[in-house]
């Protein structure tokens, strides 16, 4: 049995923040003690979150919730900006341009009509939010369903799905997992992909890749992974390596 103390009276190397304390997250908690850490749990289920002065990693369901409680804590595994670019494509487009990494041309309608006129002029279209963990993006190949796409959007209770970014459709979408120096999914992109990873600062990531006449370009990213049994290990290491400021 793990006790989980919300606020620890001992010192803590760092804290894990997670929405559940389920097996794989006490895998990972019990490697984490098994290899020297001190490490502390907070379930925001159970417990509020307060200003603490150090590290930690966050396991959080939702995006939006990572990118304001990341705001607590000196530090993060994935930090700030990371949750910033998560949210809004438009910046993390230009962040990538201005890294020198390829992006698509984006274009940005919230009127359904111009929706329907944008994916007219671009034929088939990717039809995504500001945020690819809403898991709405997809592909449209007329303008007369992603104007009806645009219509039900305007229903959802999230502002955000009503902001429709389209840019041409690639020819193929990968989706691939960083966590440390692991590249899940990545095929031959695994160096190309692990370098960007590096240079946002996204290292426990899911990227969205699309292939553009056999050239990667990122569409989205989400600072968060499954955690499965499979990647207990691997996010341990990347854990230890972060804390000890080997990236």
């Amino acid at each position: 049995m793990v006790l989980i103390e919300a606020e620890p009276t001992t010192k803590q190397d760092f804290m894990l923040v997670l929405s559940r304390y389920g097996p794989i997250e006490q895998r990972i908690h019990n490697e984490l003690l098994g290899r020297g850490f001190r490490v502390g749990v907070l379930n925001t289920m159970e417990s509020e979150v307060r200003r603490y002065p150090g590290k930690a990693v966050l396991f959080l369901d939702d995006v939006f919730e990572a990118l304001v409680i990341s705001n607590l804590f000196d530090e993060t595994l994935n930090p700030y900006a990371a949750y910033a670019l998560a949210i809004n494509r438009a910046l993390l487009f230009r962040e990538l341009n201005n890294l020198g990494y390829p992006t698509p041309d984006l274009n940005v309608a919230l009127n359904p009509n111009v929706v329907g006129r944008v994916i007219s002029g671009i034929g088939k279209t990717y039809m995504a939010t500001p945020v690819a963990s809403l898991g709405l993006d997809g592909v449209v190949t007329t303008w007369e369903g992603g104007k009806s796409v645009a219509e039900h959007r305007i229903y959802m209770a999230n502002p955000l799905a009503r902001i429709n970014m389209l840019m041409k459709a690639p020819s193929k979408i990968i989706n691939a997992q960083v966590i440390g120096n692991n590249c899940m999914g990545c095929g031959n992109l695994e160096t190309w992909v692990l370098k960007l990873s590096r240079s946002i600062k996204c290292l426990v990531c899911t990227y969205i890749i699309g292939i553009y006449d056999s050239e990667p370009v990122i569409l989205g990213v989400d600072p968060r992974v499954e955690l499965t049994a499979n990647v207990v290990e691997p996010m341990v290491n990347a854990i230890m390596r972060w804390y000890n400021d080997e990236w």
